[in-house]
Protein backbone atom coordinates (compact mmCIF):
# COMPACT_ATOMS: atom_id res chain seq x y z
CA UNK A 1 0.00 0.00 0.00
CA UNK A 2 1.52 3.41 -0.85
CA UNK A 3 0.27 5.51 1.81
CA UNK A 4 1.76 2.84 4.36
CA UNK A 5 5.25 3.30 2.29
CA UNK A 6 4.82 7.17 2.44
CA UNK A 7 4.68 6.66 6.31
CA UNK A 8 7.55 4.09 6.51
CA UNK A 9 9.73 6.09 4.48
CA UNK A 10 9.22 9.30 6.06
CA UNK A 11 9.44 7.61 9.68
CA UNK A 12 12.47 6.58 8.70
CA UNK A 13 13.52 9.85 7.47
CA UNK A 14 12.64 11.57 10.44
CA UNK A 15 14.19 9.25 12.71
CA UNK A 16 18.02 9.51 10.49
CA UNK A 17 17.64 13.08 10.58
CA UNK A 18 18.23 15.88 12.88
CA UNK A 19 16.15 17.11 15.66
CA UNK A 20 16.22 20.70 14.10
CA UNK A 21 13.98 22.09 11.63
CA UNK A 22 12.75 25.21 10.52
CA UNK A 23 8.90 25.91 10.69
CA UNK A 24 8.46 25.92 7.28
CA UNK A 25 8.59 22.01 7.67
CA UNK A 26 5.84 21.87 9.16
CA UNK A 27 3.55 24.34 7.12
CA UNK A 28 4.83 22.36 3.92
CA UNK A 29 2.82 19.04 5.83
CA UNK A 30 -0.20 21.12 6.55
CA UNK A 31 -0.58 22.86 2.65
CA UNK A 32 -0.30 19.18 1.44
CA UNK A 33 -3.41 18.62 3.61
CA UNK A 34 -4.86 21.30 1.79
CA UNK A 35 -3.98 20.75 -0.94
CA UNK A 36 -5.08 17.52 -1.35
CA UNK A 37 -8.74 18.49 -0.55
CA UNK A 38 -8.39 20.98 -3.49
CA UNK A 39 -6.90 17.83 -5.51
CA UNK A 40 -9.72 15.83 -4.77
CA UNK A 41 -12.35 17.86 -5.60
CA UNK A 42 -10.88 18.52 -8.65
CA UNK A 43 -10.68 14.92 -9.27
CA UNK A 44 -14.18 14.09 -8.50
CA UNK A 45 -15.32 17.24 -10.52
CA UNK A 46 -13.14 15.42 -13.98
CA UNK A 47 -14.85 12.64 -13.63
CA UNK A 48 -18.59 13.27 -13.57
CA UNK A 49 -17.79 15.84 -16.24
CA UNK A 50 -17.13 13.21 -18.30
CA UNK A 51 -19.96 10.63 -16.60
CA UNK A 52 -22.27 13.56 -17.85
CA UNK A 53 -21.18 13.86 -21.14
CA UNK A 54 -21.41 9.84 -21.90
CA UNK A 55 -24.71 9.78 -19.80
CA UNK A 56 -26.03 12.58 -22.13
CA UNK A 57 -24.89 10.81 -25.42
CA UNK A 58 -26.87 7.66 -24.47
CA UNK A 59 -29.83 9.69 -23.63
CA UNK A 60 -29.47 11.50 -27.15
CA UNK A 61 -29.36 7.98 -28.74
CA UNK A 62 -32.95 6.87 -26.93
CA UNK A 63 -34.30 10.50 -27.88
CA UNK A 64 -33.66 10.51 -31.07
CA UNK A 65 -33.05 7.03 -32.68
CA UNK A 66 -34.99 4.13 -30.45
CA UNK A 67 -38.05 6.27 -29.70
CA UNK A 68 -38.91 6.85 -33.18
CA UNK A 69 -37.71 3.57 -34.39
CA UNK A 70 -40.03 2.41 -31.79
CA UNK A 71 -43.43 4.27 -32.29
CA UNK A 72 -42.74 3.41 -36.39
CA UNK A 73 -42.81 -0.35 -35.34
CA UNK A 74 -45.96 -0.54 -33.24
CA UNK A 75 -47.30 1.73 -35.69
CA UNK A 76 -46.57 -0.57 -38.27
CA UNK A 77 -47.51 -3.45 -36.32
CA UNK A 78 -51.01 -2.26 -35.98
CA UNK A 79 -51.37 -1.25 -39.42
CA UNK A 80 -50.85 -4.72 -40.93
CA UNK A 81 -53.01 -6.03 -38.14
CA UNK A 82 -56.08 -3.44 -39.85
CA UNK A 83 -55.12 -5.12 -42.94
CA UNK A 84 -55.77 -8.33 -41.75
CA UNK A 85 -59.11 -6.91 -40.47
CA UNK A 86 -57.60 -8.00 -36.95
CA UNK A 87 -58.44 -5.66 -33.84
CA UNK A 88 -55.72 -2.50 -34.07
CA UNK A 89 -55.60 1.08 -33.46
CA UNK A 90 -56.24 2.14 -36.45
CA UNK A 91 -58.99 -0.02 -36.52
CA UNK A 92 -60.52 1.83 -33.40
CA UNK A 93 -59.78 5.45 -34.88
CA UNK A 94 -61.55 4.38 -37.98
CA UNK A 95 -64.61 3.62 -35.99
CA UNK A 96 -64.12 6.67 -34.01
CA UNK A 97 -64.22 8.96 -37.00
CA UNK A 98 -67.17 6.85 -39.18
CA UNK A 99 -69.63 6.83 -36.17
CA UNK A 100 -68.92 10.30 -34.08
CA UNK A 101 -70.15 8.62 -30.83
CA UNK A 102 -68.85 8.99 -26.97
CA UNK A 103 -68.39 5.25 -27.11
CA UNK A 104 -66.13 4.94 -30.13
CA UNK A 105 -64.28 8.61 -29.30
CA UNK A 106 -63.64 7.20 -25.13
CA UNK A 107 -62.54 3.85 -27.39
CA UNK A 108 -60.39 5.40 -29.21
CA UNK A 109 -59.09 7.98 -26.83
CA UNK A 110 -57.79 4.78 -24.68
CA UNK A 111 -56.10 2.66 -27.42
CA UNK A 112 -54.21 5.92 -27.96
CA UNK A 113 -53.31 6.19 -24.24
CA UNK A 114 -52.34 2.72 -23.96
CA UNK A 115 -50.10 2.69 -27.29
CA UNK A 116 -48.66 6.07 -25.68
CA UNK A 117 -47.86 3.69 -22.39
CA UNK A 118 -46.59 1.12 -24.01
CA UNK A 119 -44.27 3.01 -26.21
CA UNK A 120 -42.87 4.83 -23.19
CA UNK A 121 -42.30 1.76 -21.02
CA UNK A 122 -40.19 0.14 -23.83
CA UNK A 123 -38.11 3.48 -24.63
CA UNK A 124 -37.31 4.25 -20.87
CA UNK A 125 -36.64 0.39 -20.55
CA UNK A 126 -34.26 0.86 -23.27
CA UNK A 127 -32.72 3.48 -22.19
CA UNK A 128 -32.28 2.15 -18.02
CA UNK A 129 -30.56 -0.94 -19.88
CA UNK A 130 -28.08 1.35 -21.28
CA UNK A 131 -27.38 3.76 -18.16
CA UNK A 132 -27.42 1.39 -15.87
CA UNK A 133 -23.76 -0.28 -15.90
CA UNK A 134 -22.36 3.58 -16.28
CA UNK A 135 -24.36 4.34 -13.65
CA UNK A 136 -22.73 1.75 -11.61
CA UNK A 137 -18.92 3.05 -12.68
CA UNK A 138 -19.79 6.22 -12.14
CA UNK A 139 -20.61 5.37 -8.06
CA UNK A 140 -17.89 2.91 -7.98
CA UNK A 141 -15.22 5.05 -9.53
CA UNK A 142 -15.98 8.29 -7.29
CA UNK A 143 -16.50 6.50 -4.20
CA UNK A 144 -12.76 4.87 -4.60
CA UNK A 145 -11.67 8.13 -5.91
CA UNK A 146 -13.16 9.16 -2.10
CA UNK A 147 -11.48 6.64 -0.46
CA UNK A 148 -7.58 7.08 -1.91
CA UNK A 149 -7.95 10.53 -0.95
CA UNK A 150 -9.14 10.13 2.68
CA UNK A 151 -6.32 7.37 3.59
CA UNK A 152 -3.73 9.53 1.79
CA UNK A 153 -4.98 12.91 3.72
CA UNK A 154 -5.49 10.46 6.96
CA UNK A 155 -1.80 9.68 6.82
CA UNK A 156 -0.87 12.75 6.00
CA UNK A 157 -2.18 14.62 9.23
CA UNK A 158 -0.44 11.96 11.28
CA UNK A 159 2.46 12.66 9.60
CA UNK A 160 2.13 16.67 10.24
CA UNK A 161 1.32 16.09 13.79
CA UNK A 162 4.61 13.79 14.18
CA UNK A 163 6.59 16.56 12.62
CA UNK A 164 5.24 19.32 15.23
CA UNK A 165 7.23 17.21 17.51
CA UNK A 166 10.43 16.20 15.61
CA UNK A 167 9.65 19.06 12.95
CA UNK A 168 12.01 17.19 10.09
CA UNK A 169 11.13 16.72 6.53
CA UNK A 170 12.87 16.64 3.56
CA UNK A 171 10.50 15.90 0.69
CA UNK A 172 8.84 18.34 -1.32
CA UNK A 173 5.33 18.36 -1.80
CA UNK A 174 5.62 17.14 -5.28
CA UNK A 175 7.62 14.01 -4.21
CA UNK A 176 5.11 13.71 -1.58
CA UNK A 177 2.15 13.03 -3.74
CA UNK A 178 4.30 11.59 -6.32
CA UNK A 179 5.14 8.43 -3.24
CA UNK A 180 1.83 7.86 -2.38
CA UNK A 181 0.59 7.64 -6.16
CA UNK A 182 -1.32 10.46 -7.17
CA UNK A 183 0.64 11.78 -9.34
CA UNK A 184 -1.02 11.33 -13.27
CA UNK A 185 -3.73 10.65 -10.79
CA UNK A 186 -5.99 13.36 -13.06
CA UNK A 187 -4.76 12.41 -15.92
CA UNK A 188 -5.51 8.43 -15.72
CA UNK A 189 -8.93 9.19 -14.68
CA UNK A 190 -9.18 11.30 -17.90
CA UNK A 191 -7.31 9.79 -21.02
CA UNK A 192 -10.05 6.38 -19.56
CA UNK A 193 -12.60 8.22 -19.14
CA UNK A 194 -12.45 10.59 -22.57
CA UNK A 195 -11.82 7.56 -24.51
CA UNK A 196 -14.77 6.00 -23.56
CA UNK A 197 -17.04 9.19 -23.96
CA UNK A 198 -15.05 9.00 -27.23
CA UNK A 199 -16.45 5.51 -28.35
CA UNK A 200 -20.30 6.07 -27.41
CA UNK A 201 -20.28 9.53 -29.33
CA UNK A 202 -18.96 7.69 -32.10
CA UNK A 203 -21.80 4.93 -31.43
CA UNK A 204 -24.01 7.65 -31.65
CA UNK A 205 -23.37 8.86 -34.66
CA UNK A 206 -23.60 5.81 -36.48
CA UNK A 207 -27.02 5.40 -34.68
CA UNK A 208 -28.22 8.82 -35.85
CA UNK A 209 -27.83 7.30 -39.57
CA UNK A 210 -30.14 4.23 -38.98
CA UNK A 211 -33.68 4.31 -41.00
CA UNK A 212 -35.83 3.53 -38.16
CA UNK A 213 -38.27 2.87 -41.14
CA UNK A 214 -35.98 0.69 -42.74
CA UNK A 215 -36.39 -3.68 -42.34
CA UNK A 216 -32.55 -3.46 -40.74
CA UNK A 217 -33.94 -1.28 -38.27
CA UNK A 218 -33.92 -3.35 -35.52
CA UNK A 219 -31.17 -5.42 -35.79
CA UNK A 220 -28.70 -2.43 -36.32
CA UNK A 221 -30.53 -0.41 -32.93
CA UNK A 222 -30.16 -4.29 -31.06
CA UNK A 223 -26.34 -4.57 -32.37
CA UNK A 224 -25.80 -0.94 -31.44
CA UNK A 225 -27.09 -1.20 -28.25
CA UNK A 226 -24.93 -4.54 -26.96
CA UNK A 227 -22.12 -2.42 -28.82
CA UNK A 228 -22.97 0.38 -25.81
CA UNK A 229 -23.55 -2.43 -23.43
CA UNK A 230 -20.12 -3.47 -23.96
CA UNK A 231 -18.15 -0.36 -23.81
CA UNK A 232 -20.07 0.71 -20.88
CA UNK A 233 -20.06 -2.96 -18.48
CA UNK A 234 -17.19 -3.11 -16.17
CA UNK A 235 -14.56 -5.70 -17.39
Amino acid sequence: MRVKNLVSILFIFLLAGCASVPKETVLLSQTIGNDLQVLQQSHQNLAELYFNKIKTDINTLVDDVYAPFVIHYVLNKELQSFKKGEPSLYGTLELAAQKVGKLESENAVDEMADFLNSARKQIEKKRTELLKPILIQETELLKAINKSYLQVSNANTSITVYLQSLRKLKEEQEQALSIVGLTGADTLVSNSLASLSEQIEEVLKKGKEIDVKSDDAYKQLQELSNKIMKLTSKK
